[in-house]
Order: C-alpha cells, then structure tokens, then sequence
C-alpha cells in the first residue's frame, strides 16, 4: 500500500526539517503546499526561509512534492486549511491513505512504522493518534486532561477535509466503505503509547505572536493571554491555554530532559532556547 504525507507550511522554518526528516523513510511520498506570502485568511505578509529549509532537505528518493496555492477558490473545503490539505491530496491521487502532518508535529521513525503496519492490517477510513505537547522549549511537556489532544493522522483515500482537520464523510467513499467494510466510516485510535510530538508552543516571542495572530484559530485567542502568560512564564503554571474558554486544557508542565525526547527531536539543531543542550 502507499502512503502520502500532507503537510500545511506556514512560517515553520525551525521546524521543516525535522519534522520532514523524521517521516522521509516511512512516507512514498510528502505533499507540501503553502500561501507562502500569505496568512490563512489570505492576507499579504512577508515569508520566512520555510520554502529554501524544506528545498534544501535531503531528497534522494524524490519524495518530496511542493506547490504555491495563493488561489484557493476552485479547491474544495470550508477554510483555507481544508482546502490546503486537499490541494496537497491532489498532488498524490495514487495513494491508498494519507498522512496528515503539521509541519510543527515530529514523529519518531519507529512509532511511525508501529502505526503505519497497524493501518495496513486493519484498513478503516481514518485513524487518531495520541500526542505529546510542548511549551517554550522541548524540555516542557503539557500535562492535558483525559486522552490530551488526539489529532487525525491517517485518512483513506477518496475522503476530503471539510474544515481544518475534520472530514467530509459524505460523498462516493461513503459508499465504498458500505462495500468494503460493511458499516459507515468508522474512525479508530491508535494505541495511546504510540504518539506524535507536538511543538505547537514551542518557540520565542516571534513566532508565538505569528501563530496566534495568524493561524485560522487566531479569533477564539484570548487578547490578554500573551503578555499574562507568555511573557510571565515559570514551570509552575496552571490552566494556561490561549483560548479563553478553554484554559484546562492545558492543566501544567512536566520537564523532560533531552535524553527522553526522541532522536528525531533531541538531535536536531534548535534556535537558542528551545531545547537544553
């Protein structure tokens, strides 16, 4: 079976590399695309060296596929994430499911192969997986409540996002799923100790004041949370998410040593500050 990795870019340049370099030996192939001079409500700004990071990663294999969609209104889906990531299905029809990768998000190798055998033998439409977030630097993990936050990681083809991550069930792939299966898409989670790792907050100032004033999310932040959180962290804060009706989900930290992050996270080369040497 063959499976494709999407990837959204937008201002990840610290990001890209690791976060390409860790599903290359398990990926046929990784469907980038981006606004690039363009936030995700369209609006102009100036890009960063996300573009010349991902070009200059080692591709020996010709996996890699990038394309500019400044023009998204012939591209199906609700925003303009949706219609990111099904622009990034097309360029890869071929494959039997897709890995669906914020260029913020690192796998480990090893945990990737776990899942991607699992999907193989098993086949439903859509598979969840467990997450480890972190805040400032990779040394702080997010305690959440429950099962944390559980992104969609695996999607059959012939499925297309609708807004953000979430699916459009209906349509021709509904159908085949009564053929094949038996039963309506069904979306299964993955074993909760395989997990991906997240830096959504890791960061500086700069790009945490880009992400929350540019990402699609940016309405639901809460306008005081930068200076009251941000700019007065210390490990031993409480209920601190940046949408305002939501601060639990973030409940406190829990320090890692870079000797427990995952090789694909621990050796790569950081800003300064976001991960002790």
């Amino acid at each position: 079976m063959r499976l494709a990795a999407i990837m959204l870019l937008f201002k990840e340049q610290a990001f890209v590399e690791a976060s390409v370099r860790a599903i290359y030996p398990v990926a046929d192939a990784i469907c980038c695309t981006t606004r690039h001079d363009r936030n995700f409500s369209g609006q102009e700004l100036v890009p960063d060296r996300t573009l010349d990071v991902l070009l200059q990663v080692p591709d020996p294999d010709n996996k890699i596929k990038v394309v500019i969609e400044r023009d998204l209104s012939q591209v199906c889906g609700e925003n303009s994430e949706a219609r990111l990531r099904n622009a990034a299905i097309g360029l890869e029809p071929q494959a039997d499911y897709y890995l669906i990768v914020d260029s913020d998000e690192v796998w480990s190798a090893d945990v990737l192969r776990k899942c991607w055998e699992y999907v193989q033998q098993t086949q439903w439409a859509a598979y969840k997986v467990s997450s480890y977030t972190y805040f400032r630097q990779w040394n702080y993990r997010i305690v959440e409540p429950g099962n944390g936050y559980r992104p969609l990681a695996f999607l059959r083809k012939g499925f297309y996002f609708d807004t953000d991550r979430q699916i459009q069930w209906h349509g021709p792939a509904r159908w085949k799923e009564y053929f094949r299966k038996g039963r309506k898409p069904k979306t299964v989670y993955l074993p909760p100790e395989w997990r991906i790792h997240h830096g959504s907050c890791v960061g500086d100032d700069a790009r945490i004041l880009t992400k929350i004033k540019n990402y699609g999310h940016a309405s639901g932040v809460d306008p005081t949370w930068f200076d009251r959180v941000w700019k007065n962290f210390h490990p031993g804060i409480r209920d601190f998410h940046y949408f305002a009706d939501r601060k639990h989900i973030y409940e406190s930290l829990i320090t890692i040593p870079t000797t427990d992050l995952p090789e694909e996270v621990a050796r790569c080369s950081w800003p300064e500050g976001w991960i002790e040497k």
